[in-house]
């Protein structure tokens, strides 16, 4: 049995709570693997995949992404690439002067678990595995194909990247490329579409992060060990013995695990903010407040989804995709806005911590278009709307119903499903509130909170009516990342994030020009952007509801907590060097 093992089974969070009688002075730094675990909370769906080709989801990538190293490393003290950067392959680059080719320049001290050294070659499998279109990739990915013309590797440390155009966000797409062992993964996977379906992608025999993995158990948890060999701890060596990822019901229960000592940090749920707020005011926790929060939005379905299609043909040519018949109307969207009372969600669903959005962009992005408010709201301009579209309520029951609507059969109720993800408290008061508040108008909306895994396959699959999830910003910043959501190339179904089908030539063409603008002129790309969200605003296939201010907060044991702002995650940058007290 190994050490970690060992320390769970007799109960590591009952000792955990006992040496906090002992003064931190006295406690020895520890030696390499030999400090107390890491345990994180997973609330919602175990892992799907460990393969970062495959992988849609957050609960996967938070896992796979601490086993694999970035193409490019993040500089946390400004929150962007950098030649060099800790956790980064890449040592320094260069840009030729049309701005096409990039050659990046390796580094020599990185090697895979196995011994084996991380070299161009690895890349370059990468590679071929993202253009290979009988691999499921996912659409991240999928994108790569129409922006980078190919990638060649000279020598071991040397990797070219030649670009189809001159690219403003060469660097964020460049840095989507994962990096896998491609010595052990040529073997698992002899053809590449192999790894659409196979049991290897929920192992990762050969790693070479932070951490390497353990074992992965359904329903429980994802063990973790450190890779002694990465070669940019923070103390020299990994301290903790390992990296849990524990799954729990809900966040009623994450909560009282946490204060229970079960748990070493974790985000804290809407309704619990105010309370773990004062605790970590008291002293009794370590805590960090940021506004750097995801977005909760409501994608709304444009399409038939009784017959999902993809968005292109094999020669780029728009599919006739049939019409949501409720919710393809741009009237009806647009009733929905107005319909929403965020000043009831900030007090029911997001505890008064809320923070109303109008775009898909945050406000501190530099390429936020400020112009832009929020629908207010007006259910007066609402019942409007759907006036005019043909949805009265002709039979006095609340419910409004097609009375010379264009998108449906006379007679069709005003009415859709509305999904989330169950185990989330404050999505689900969300969902609730917006339920009577859309009933008000005269829609009937299904609310159910559903599996999140099966909800990302509903989404992806393009079968649902309306789904309210989390929009991630990504980091660092990058306003061209929409295109995974809403240009017409990423509409596939089973794959592709612009699950709703939308497509709009104009929002196409200048993202098109944004991502080529030559100079990448901030000022002239954030006035393109800027147009983009004006459209998206105005057409709503997505409603944005909003984000929050967060707080993480820790056990108060913890030496070496540190939040960093601008880092990619501001309270886990450092979790390598966390020295957490053992028996």
């Amino acid at each position: 049995m190994n050490k970690l093992t060992k320390i769970l089974l007799v109960g590591v969070v009952a000792a955990l709570v006992a040496i906090l009688s002992l003064p931190i002075f006295a406690q020895e730094m520890p030696g390499a693997g030999e400090g107390g675990p890491i345990i994180l909370p997973n609330f919602g769906a175990d892992i799907s995949t460990l393969n970062p080709f495959l992988s849609t989801d957050g609960t996967s990538s938070t896992v796979w992404a601490r086993l694999y190293p970035a193409l490019l490393g993040l500089d946390n003290e400004v929150g962007y690439y950098a030649p060099g950067a800790a956790g980064g392959l890449v040592s320094d680059w260069s840009i030729s002067d049309d701005g096409l080719v990039y050659t990046f320049t390796l580094r020599d001290d990185w090697v895979w678990s196995d011994g084996t050294p991380v070299t161009s070659a690895d890349v370059l499998y990468s590679w071929e595995v993202i253009v290979d279109e009988n691999v499921t990739v996912n659409s991240n990915l999928i994108t790569l194909r129409d922006l980078i013309s190919s990638v060649e590797a000279p020598d071991a440390q040397t990797v070219v990247i030649t670009f189809v155009n001159p690219d403003c966000n060469a660097l964020d797409s460049a840095a989507t490329i994962p990096v896998v062992p491609a010595h052990v993964w040529r073997e698992a996977f002899p053809n590449n579409a192999d790894m659409n379906e196979s049991d290897f992608n929920l192992t990762a025999p050969v790693t070479s992060g932070v951490w390497r993995f353990l074992n992965y158990r359904p329903g429980e948890q994802v063990t973790l060990v450190p890779d002694q060999n990465y070669p940019d701890a923070e103390a020299g060596y990994i301290v903790p013995q390992g990296w849990i990822f524990k799954n729990v019901a809900d966040q009623t229960i994450q909560v009282e695990q946490f204060l229970n000592g079960q748990l070493t940090t974790m985000g804290v749920p809407q309704n619990r903010q105010q309370e773990l707020l004062d605790l970590v005011n008291g002293g009794q926790y370590v805590g960090f407040e940021s506004e750097r929060a995801n977005y909760r939005f409501v994608g709304l379905n444009l399409a038939d989804p009784s017959n999902p299609q993809p968005g292109l043909d094999e020669e780029g040519n728009l599919i006739e995709q049939g019409i949501h018949p409720i919710l393809g109307d741009v009237r009806v969207r647009q009733a929905l806005n107005y319909a929403m009372n965020f000043e009831e969600l900030n007090e029911g669903a997001f505890f008064g911590f809320g923070i109303q959005g109008a775009t898909h962009s945050r406000p501190d992005s530099w390429a936020h278009n400020n112009d832009i408010q929020p629908y207010p709201f007006d259910p007066e301009r609402a019942a409007e709307l759907l006036e005019e579209a043909g949805w009265t309520d002709s039979d006095g029951d609340g419910v409004r119903e097609c009375n010379g609507c264009e998108t449906a059969e006379a007679g069709t109720l005003l009415e859709f499903e509305l999904l989330t993800n169950a185990g989330n408290t404050s999505q689900e008061a969300l969902g609730t509130i917006l339920q009577d508040q859309w009933g008000q108008v005269g829609f009937n909306v299904n609310f159910q909170a559903i599996d999140f895994n099966v909800l990302v396959e509903t989404f992806t699959g393009q079968t649902f009516d309306a789904v309210m999830i989390f929009w991630g910003f990504g980091f660092p910043a990058d306003p061209d990342g929409i295109t995974v959501t809403f240009a017409p190339e990423n509409d596939v179904p089973g794959i592709g994030f612009n699950a709703v089908s939308y497509s709009n030539e104009r929002v196409t063409e200048l993202l098109d020009e944004a991502r080529a603008l030559p100079g990448c002129d901030l000022e002239e790309r954030a006035a393109l952007y800027g147009e983009v969200q004006q459209i998206l605003h105005d057409e709503s296939p997505w409603i944005w509801i909003g984000g929050s201010k967060t707080l993480t907060v820790g056990q108060p044991y913890i030496q070496g907590w540190s939040p960093m702002p601008n880092a990619a995650s501001p309270t886990l940058w450092n979790e390598d060097s966390w020295v957490i007290p053992v028996p």
